[in-house]
């Protein structure tokens, strides 16, 4: 994170004079160093240190208080606030160092990384560039279906987006609230309070609702983390008005080093299960505000010492560097060492991102800050040169980006012609265990590609009821009208809609009619979501179950089958609890004379399979095949329901996914799995004459 005034301005090293140093702040470099410790720790080990990304949190604040200081010193000397000069500088000691690790990362994912994830990360790469990689996260975390995605070496850019989105628009605030003041007569100090105050007030309203509204999206976006930076302008704010009445060591002692303890507490306190930010980030912004209200207290009990040691402070001033490198280098060393860091490489990881953080400091931030060459200290040639340099990496970013998504798409024409003339034993035929078959030419077929195959699903626009959405969806295809079509209703979650293009392959030559009632992390059953039991995920998917269950009903008349599944992964509670739920659910459709037919569930793998079959050749693709009885779910859910419900029955497609010791990534030419648990569209349109099979022999189509 950034180090947002330069109190701590070392001599420069190419011979130029530094400005005058501002009074130290002993304190702010120590919380620095914490914070950056924190989230370091965290990423290295999360195990050990659960709660250590608060450390995000203390830079916020930190930011908030140092910006407003700055910003109303300079209203109050000058009358005004000049923006330019203002970004120049934010400038200046960001973007280089930033760009620079944004550029390796580039080069490293184009020499390093199997093309399978270029879309993906260049497409954050990009954001990160353009200081918008927290909102490319937040709209990947409602995508249901790209919230699995594997984290890219930018992705610690959220934080630093949300910083720089503060910095462009806070000053605007103070500027607007001065010139008010100026109209008004009234105080600048006390009309800018008011500003700031109300707008961390809103912010910290909308956090505490979208954090229960839609937790994912509400950890990235820069409007429920604007109240944390508000919290350290009001807190300068204060400390201004606080700065005749000096507060005794006697109570800044002790205020310091609870507020130590409280930050470092969450961190070991705090984890993955903490809803976040909403209220539980208060405990370290509070934290953290009181350690600089506290200041650098005197006396033999205060923390001082340890303020002002020497490596504390220099974690402190190379804090910017060393969040910068620590993420690339964790994300991208499975793919140097090929194989995920022990202990021991983790820790010589660790020491190479200090020594490049010292290196980066020394070499770039640094002489960007402090030297005159290339006029770096004039407004316009700063914001110019800055402007340029991110244009370059915008470009080849979303160049490269372009390239892969343009590969993408020919992948996906290619799967749908395949699909389409349907070669010999191709997909689901190949496993057909009525007719086996073989076709040698498909040996060294991959379709679609590993590069395309995030790419390759369900998408039926109108059908989908996303994490945030409750209503149902008028999604129909085929001879809906046809009294002689049988009517089929699918129901379920992400692997009930990952057989659509099946039963839309049917629909199309009018074996059957279909409804589609899909939605994201909800199966057809009474249970809570387990990956969100009490937050919104859950809200919605009882008020969509609540809306889904009279209409079946209601059109049991006119509808011939429903068929389900579910992945069992998200159920909650044991095997008999997961099986009453769905009987629940199922038992008032049945009663009415409808036949419900479910699924088994497919193969959920420990690691992506495309994610292997980038990193091995096509004749290599058997290597990427799973254990079965690893995934494999150890009791089908989805059968004890249907044994309980008259009028139910199960039918087993185990055999298309599965031979009899391994589940391959590869089947009859065709990707699987567009991910660890969803079904391919293209594979699941090869199963579209089995599926028609095996429905007529349960009895549920005639």
């Amino acid at each position: 994170m950034s180090h947002t005034l330069d109190q701590s301005r070392p001599t420069p090293h190419d011979g130029t004079t530094a400005a005058p140093r501002r009074a130290l702040r002993w304190e702010v470099q120590a919380l620095r160093a914490l914070a950056v410790g924190l989230v370091v720790a965290f990423h290295f080990w999360p195990g050990r240190l659960p709660g250590g990304y608060v450390g995000v949190d203390v830079f916020f604040v930190i930011s908030g208080f140092l910006i407003t200081g700055h910003l109303l010193r300079e209203a109050e000397t000058t009358g005004r606030v000049r923006l330019g000069r203002f970004w120049a500088r934010r400038a200046r000691r960001l973007l280089p160092a930033a760009y620079l690790v944004i550029a390796v990362s580039a080069a490293a994912t184009l020499l390093l990384v199997p093309p399978i994830l270029w879309q993906q990360w260049f497409r954050e790469i990009l954001g990160a560039t353009l200081y918008a990689e927290n909102w490319v996260l937040a709209a990947d975390a409602v995508d249901y279906l790209a919230a699995e995605t594997d984290p890219s070496p930018v992705q610690h850019h959220w934080s630093l987006s949300a910083e720089e989105q503060f910095y462009l628009v806070w000053p605007l605030l103070v500027l607007l609230a001065t010139l008010g003041a100026a109209r008004a007569g009234r105080s600048a100090r006390g009309v800018t309070a008011a500003v700031l105050g109300v707008a961390s007030v809103a912010s910290f309203g909308y956090s505490l609702w979208l954090t229960t509204e839609n937790p994912s999206s509400a950890y990235f976006v820069t409007t429920t983390r604007a109240w944390q930076f508000g919290a350290g302008a009001l807190l300068a704010l204060a400390l201004a008005r606080q700065r005749r009445r000096p507060v005794p060591d006697a109570w800044r002692t002790p205020v310091s080093w609870a507020g130590l303890a409280v930050v470092v507490a969450c961190a070991f306190v705090y984890d993955a299960e903490t809803p976040f930010p909403g209220t539980a980030a208060l405990v370290p912004v509070l934290g953290t505000a009181a350690v600089i209200w506290a200041g650098t207290p005197a006396g033999r009990l205060s923390p001082a010492p340890l303020f002002t040691w020497r490596p504390v402070q220099y974690a402190g001033e190379i804090s910017y560097a060393l969040y910068l490198w620590h993420w690339p280098a964790i994300v991208l060393a499975p793919f140097v060492l090929r194989h995920e860091p022990g202990l021991a490489e983790r820790v010589a990881l660790l020491a190479g991102v200090v020594l490049l953080s010292v290196a980066t400091k020394r070499f770039v931030e640094d002489p960007a800050r402090f030297s005159h060459r290339w006029g770096m200290q004039r407004t316009g040639r700063a914001l110019g040169l800055t402007a340029a340099g991110a244009a370059v990496l915008a470009l080849a970013a979303g160049c490269a980006w372009g390239v892969a998504a343009h590969e993408t798409k020919k992948q996906g024409e290619l799967a749908q012609q395949l699909v389409r003339d349907e070669p010999e034993c191709f997909g689901a035929a190949a496993m057909d265990p009525e007719e086996p078959c073989e076709n040698p030419g498909l040996e060294r077929m991959v379709v679609p590609s590993p590069e395309a195959v995030s790419e390759d699903k369900a998408d039926y626009p109108g059908c989908w009821v996303d994490v945030d959405e409750d209503e149902l969806k008028d999604c129909t295809f085929g001879p809906v009208d046809d009294a002689d079509v049988p009517h089929v209703v699918l129901v379920g979650d992400s692997h009930a809609r990952a057989m659509m293009p099946a039963l839309v392959g049917l629909a199309a030559q009018g074996r059957i009619s279909l409804t589609a009632h899909v939605k994201s992390a909800c199966a057809w059953s009474t249970g809570a979501v387990a990956s969100d039991p009490e937050g919104e995920q859950a809200r919605t998917c009882e008020r969509w179950r609540d809306r889904l269950a009279p209409w079946l009903v209601r059109h049991a008349a006119e509808t011939d089958l429903v068929v389900t599944t579910a992945y069992q992964g998200k159920l909650t509670g044991g095997a008999d609890q997961q099986a009453r739920e769905m009987a629940t659910a199922w038992r008032p459709v049945a009663d009415r004379g409808v036949p419900v037919v479910a699924l088994s569930d497919n193969p959920s793998h420990p690691r992506e399979p495309a994610r292997c079959l980038g990193e091995v050749t096509r004749a290599e693709a058997d290597r990427c095949a799973s254990p079965r009885r690893q995934v494999l779910p150890e009791h089908q859910t989805l059968a004890a329901a249907a044994e309980s419900v008259p009028g139910a029955s199960y039918v087993d497609l185990t055999d298309f996914y599965c031979r009899d010791v391994t589940c391959p990534a590869v089947i009859g030419g065709v990707n699987v799995y567009r991910d660890a648990h969803h079904l391919t569209t293209t594979y699941t349109k090869t199963m579209a004459p089995y599926l028609l099979r095996e429905l007529r022999r349960a009895g549920a189509l005639d």
